[in-house]
Parts: C-alpha cells; structure tokens; sequence
C-alpha cells in the first residue's frame, strides 16, 4: 500500500505542474470558445490517473517532476539511470567513493509514509462514502417522478434541472418552468449527454477522490465543471441563435442554486458559477476563423507539450564503465593526489559473460571488467596486494576479476552494482549465477533464498563438536514426487556457502533434467532429502576425514528461512591450554567425553565399556590447538562445591585466577561457540 501511496504522489506532483500550465492557457484562451478550455482538462486527467508516458523533445514537463518517490521510503538510493552509484558489493571495493548522502532515520520516514498511507485511504472512503449517499438518497427521491417523453422526468420539489444516470441518463425537470424554458433548458442537457459529460463527471470527482490531498487537484475540477457548463451554454446559443441569451440568463438565474457543489453527479443546470456564466453568455459572440485556428494549435502543443515526459539520456554499458573509471580516478585524487595524479586511463576489458532472465524482477547481465590507469609518476604509486605496474600502467587484480552487473528495463541498462569474483567459480554458467544470485541477496535486491515452498533444515557436525547446517529445498515441484537439493550451508561461524551445482547451463535446467530423470524411477535417493544431505556433506563438503552416517544429522521439518538464518552452536569438550583477562583469544584442546551410552563410538575405538574408570573415557587422538574468542557477554561456570546448585557463575578475572592454580592438571570443560565467538565456558565435573 505504501509502494501505491507514494506511486499517487508522484503522479500528483507531476499533474500539478501541468494543472498550473493549463490555468495559464486557458487564460489565454479566454475569447477562444469554451469547448477547447474544456478538452484541456484532458491532459490532467491523464496525469493523474496514469503512471506511465512517452518521450518527448517537445515536452514542457520539466525533468525534476520526474523524481523516483522510492527515495522517500529508501533515502540512501539514488537513481542510477543517469549516473554511477556504488551498492556495497559481495566484496567491496574499499578505492570507490564513499557515498555523501547524509544518513537519515529511514525507519521514522517509513512510519510516516504508512501513516500517511492510511490517512489517504481514509480520506477517499469518506468522500466516496458522501457520494454514494448522496447519489441513493437521490435516486429513492427521483423514484416519485413524472414520465415526461423519452428520457425526461418532471419532479416537485427539486430547484434546478440536472442530468441523473450514467448508463442510462435521465433529465430531470422542475415543475415550475414555462414550455418557452424547456426548449433551451433540454437541449441544454442533451448536450450534456452527448458528450457524455455525464459520465466524464464522476469518472473526475473518482479522480478528485484520489488526489484529495492535493488543492490544485481541487482547483482543477472546480475549473473544469465550469468550462464544462460554458461551452455547453455555447452550444446552446449557437444551435437555438443569440435571441434566447436574456431569456436563457433570466432561466439561469432563477433556477441557480447559488452554490457550488463537490460531487459527481448530476449535473445540474443552475450551479458552477451562475454569475459568471450569465455575464459569459451575454457577452458571448461567435469567434473568428482565426481565433479558432489558433486555438486547436494551442491545444494541439498542451497536448503534446504536458501528456509527454522530457527526453532523458540513457546511458550503455560503455558509459557506466566510464563513469566507474572517473570515480575511481577521483578516488585516487582524494587518497593520493599529494603524491600522484592519473594522467591517462583505458579499458582493456568490457564483455558480457552472462544474461540471466529469471532471477530477477527485470533481465541481468554480468559483464567482465577490466581497466588501467596511469599515473604522472609511477614511483610515487604505493601498492596493496594485487596491484602492480605494467609499462607505467596500474594494474588491480586484488579482488580477481571485477563485474559489473546490469538490470533492463525498455531495453536500457540500468547499474546495479560491481563485485569482484575473489576465489568464486566463474568458469560456468551455473558458477555465475551463484555469484550473482549471491550479490544479490546481500545488498537487499533478493530474498535469502532460492527456492520458495518446503525447506528442511539439516544440521551436522563437521568436525569434532564443530555443527554446521544445510537448508535444501525443492526446486521443481514441491511435495512426494518432488526432488531435494542443497541450495546453500552455513557453518558455527556463520559463514555461509552457495550449493552451486556442477553443470554447464542454468541450475534451474539441472535440476528440472534431475526430476525428470527421478520422474523415470532413476536416481529415487533425490525424494529423500535425508539422503541429500548425507550425499552432500560427504562427497561436496569436502573435509578431510569427513564420513558421517545418518545418525549424525539432525534433522527439522518445514523449517524457514528465519530458522536457517539462526547459526548453530557448537559444543566441544575440551582442555584450555592458553588463557589470559588482557586477551580475548584463547587457546583449547578438543578431546571426546565418551561414556557407556556411546556403544558405537567405544566399539569403533575397541574400548570396552566395562573397563571405563569412573564411568567415562577422555579419547584425545590430537592435541592441536583450537583458537577461541570471547566476548563481554561470555560466561564462565565452575563447578560447585559448595552447595546443590551444580555450577557458579564467575567472572573472566576470577575463572582465569581459577586456572591459573594448576599446574599438573588441567580441568576439562564444556565450550559452546557460535558465529566465531564463545558464548560460555563451563567446567565438567569429574568423579
């Protein structure tokens, strides 16, 4: 509703510029007849109600009305259509330009836009709600009419003749008007109809009803309701002759309402300005040929001039390029310009490496981008890793290759952003499309998935205590007949990984060929996405030592995005070996805590269970360090010994001054870790 509400206020911004023009021609149109004021309505009329227009060298809209209103609800975008705008990339190229919009509350700004949503809706409920009452309290009292001839009724009571009806119009008259009245009086009304002024009124007044906020929208439809009377009353002088303008002014008067009325129907003789229609029709002479020559082309320019948009420059690929270059050469002015200045620059690469249609709103396409610059002196260049000179050219290679990726729209390129592909496999189509579909998801531009409907949730270990995830889904079809697949993991440290399939062409391809396959009887472990994951962890993954079984997964059922989005903790059971208050890394030794439950694990050892001391057995097949970091918000437990209460919460100081006073011996404990950091630390307690 926001995305519509802001859509409107564009569009109302838009159309009161052209409300504002067309005030000024008509006022200039003031001796050319009435019916051309009245047809240039029509301009603002389609500026209120439609989103979208043509170009135009000829238009006299200025190009700022044009402004995208999702600037409102997203303050820090701009529009990239007609320049360069870094989006913070998978991998960002810390040498752009740092984007000067001031930073804002947008969260506030979206608060008010919904509320003004709101308002907006309410506002056009009350005036259609006064309308329609209106329009039923009419037609119950019109229902007592007199049948007149064709479609004119005579009712008692009603001060002024109107036009009721939309599909089919009535006329209504007064009982109190005299046969010499009625000649101009119904053909007044008849005009009406035939130019269908009876259905052009509400369709304004809906109209009116949508832009209420705006005055000049007000303004207008007041104006065109009396340039929509004027030039019927002309109509009439010129069909009936000059000869009735005092009887017709006489008429006027004493049936006006004396007030102007906001509604859409009906329309009614006597209202919209009585005074200055009288004084319009008695001064009111046949215009010159020339007048009205003039007339159609000023109408003929409005047209053109106000329904189109001005011409705007559409920039290539060649042209962003460029523009990518100059804000890489100003950032170089910024950081460096004390010490070099580029001098010179060339684009050695600029080459489409892929179109993708179907994941996103609009077609993408990646292109591969390569370029050089050079610096007036070459000695005074201080590299990073990845850079080096080539014949007095920089060359920037740190990130691997750099992309640049484009949206269309009308067949124009529209800048989305720049990536470097780092250590991503770009080698095939599949490749790309997970690089792409993986910027995407990090700047905001996708969702944080791939494949809507069921998901399961696969969590395992991938080393010794160390838990990782898996989120499959069904790409195809979803429920029984529906194959499983992987489409992205994450491991305790948060980080996470792209399942991207090993094919040639599109994964979505792949995966329809692989259901098609499973739709034949072939390959029926795909059903199962147990047998997915497991496949997965032990042949993809590939960590050295990695053989797990199917009682190593755990496993949720119709599991969320939001579910995968939280990490997985990992627990280990180890010995800390380094550990200092100054320092928040430490150092640990992971071990197994096996005990009569672990049946398997002890067969696999050749252990006997009934030879374990106390109950357990410490399995320590390395003492290779593990690296841990704590935070402010890490808590440390130590066994109890004093009371029931199992463990006792300490602080760092007093956990380390706790360690420190062994020195044969040191106590195992219980680590849980999570996104990279500890999140407690607790001793076990030894029989």
């Amino acid at each position: 509703m926001e995305t519509l509400f802001l859509q409107i206020l564009k569009m109302s911004v838009t159309a009161s510029y052209v409300i504002i023009c067309i005030i000024l021609v008509r006022f200039l149109l003031k001796r050319a007849p009435k019916i051309f004021s009245y047809a240039l309505w029509l301009v603002v009329l389609f500026r209120l109600i439609c989103p979208l227009s043509f170009e135009s060298m000829f238009s006299f809209v200025p190009a700022d009305t044009q402004v995208p209103m999702q600037n409102i609800m997203h303050p820090h975008t701009q529009d990239s259509s007609d320049r360069l705008i870094p989006i913070t990339p998978v991998v960002t190229d810390n040498r752009l330009p740092v984007n000067t919009v001031q930073p804002v509350n947008e969260s506030a700004t979206r608060t008010w836009v919904s509320f003004g949503a709101v308002l907006w809706l309410l506002g056009i409920a009350i005036l259609l709600a006064y309308s329609i009452l209106t329009a039923i309290g009419l037609y119950i009292n019109l229902k007592s009419s007199k049948h007149v001839a064709d479609n004119i009724y005579e009712k008692s009571g009603i001060q002024t003749p109107f036009v009721f009806g939309i599909l089919k119009p009535k006329i209504y008259l007064p009982t109190c008007i005299s046969e010499k009245e009625r000649v101009y009086i119904i053909k007044h009304e008849q005009t009406h109809i035939k130019r269908f002024d009876h259905i052009i009124k509400p369709i304004a007044y809906l109209v009116l009803c949508i832009h209420w906020f705006n005055p000049l929208v007000w303004l207008a439809f007041f104006l065109m309701s009396e340039d929509m009377e004027l030039s019927c009353d002309e109509r009439v002088i010129k069909q009936l002759g000059s000869a009735i303008k005092k009887d017709y002014t006489t008429s006027l008067l004493s049936l006006s309402t004396g007030k102007r009325v906001i509604r859409g129907c009906p329309l009614a003789f006597g209202e919209n300005n009585t005074k200055g229609r009288i004084m319009h029709i008695l001064n009111y002479k046949k215009p010159g040929f020339w007048v009205v020559i003039v007339a159609v082309i000023a109408v003929a320019a409005v047209y053109i001039g106000l329904m189109s948009n001005p011409q705007q420059h559409h920039m290539t690929v060649e042209d962003y390029a460029l523009a990518f270059i100059e804000q890489d050469i100003a950032s170089h002015e910024k950081n460096h310009g004390h010490n070099y200045q580029i001098i010179d620059s060339a684009i050695t690469t600029l080459e489409k490496l892929a179109a993708f249609d179907a994941m996103y709103a609009s077609p993408l396409e990646l292109w591969r981008f390569e370029y050089r610059l050079k610096p007036d002196d070459a000695s005074k260049v201080m590299f990073a890793g990845g850079m080096y000179m080539d014949d007095g050219w920089i060359i920037d290679e740190s990130g691997g290759e750099r992309m640049l990726i484009f949206s269309y729209e009308n067949d124009r390129p529209k800048y989305i952003g720049s990536m470097w592909s780092m250590e991503d496999n770009l080698t095939t189509l599949a490749g790309q499309e997970t690089v792409l579909r993986k910027y995407l998801e990090e700047t905001g531009l996708l969702p944080r998935v791939t494949y809507k409907g069921n998901h399961v949730l696969v969590k395992f270990p991938l080393s010794l205590g160390d838990m990782s995830q898996l989120f499959l889904s069904q790409p195809v079809i979803q429920g029984e007949q529906g194959i499983w697949c992987v489409e992205r993991w994450k491991d305790t440290n948060g980080n996470l990984y792209y399942a991207s399939p090993i094919t040639d062409g599109l994964i979505m391809d792949y995966y329809r060929d692989l259901q098609e396959q499973c739709d034949q009887g072939h390959q029926p472990a795909l059903l199962d996405p147990l047998q997915v994951a497991l496949d997965y962890t032990n042949t993809h993954i590939g960590i050295d030592g990695l053989h797990l079984t199917l009682d190593d997964l755990k496993v949720q059922y119709d599991a969320t995005v939001e579910d995968f989005a939280k990490t997985p903790e990992s627990h280990f059971t180890a010995y800390i070996t380094t550990f200092s208050v100054e320092d928040e890394g430490f150092h640990f030794d992971r071990f197994e805590w096996l005990t009569y439950d672990d049946t398997d694990r002890l067969k696999e050892l050749n252990i006997d269970p009934d030879s374990l001391p106390n109950g357990y057995y410490i399995h320590n097949h390395d003492t290779y360090p593990m690296h841990g970091s704590t935070t402010e918000q890490t808590q440390y437990r130590l066994v109890n010994r004093l009371d029931e209460a199992p463990h006792v919460s300490v602080s760092k100081q007093d956990f380390n001054a706790y360690l420190e006073q062994f020195t044969d011996y040191s106590p195992p404990f219980s680590i849980i870790a999570k996104d990279g950091y500890v999140v407690s630390i607790t001793e076990i307690y030894v029989p």
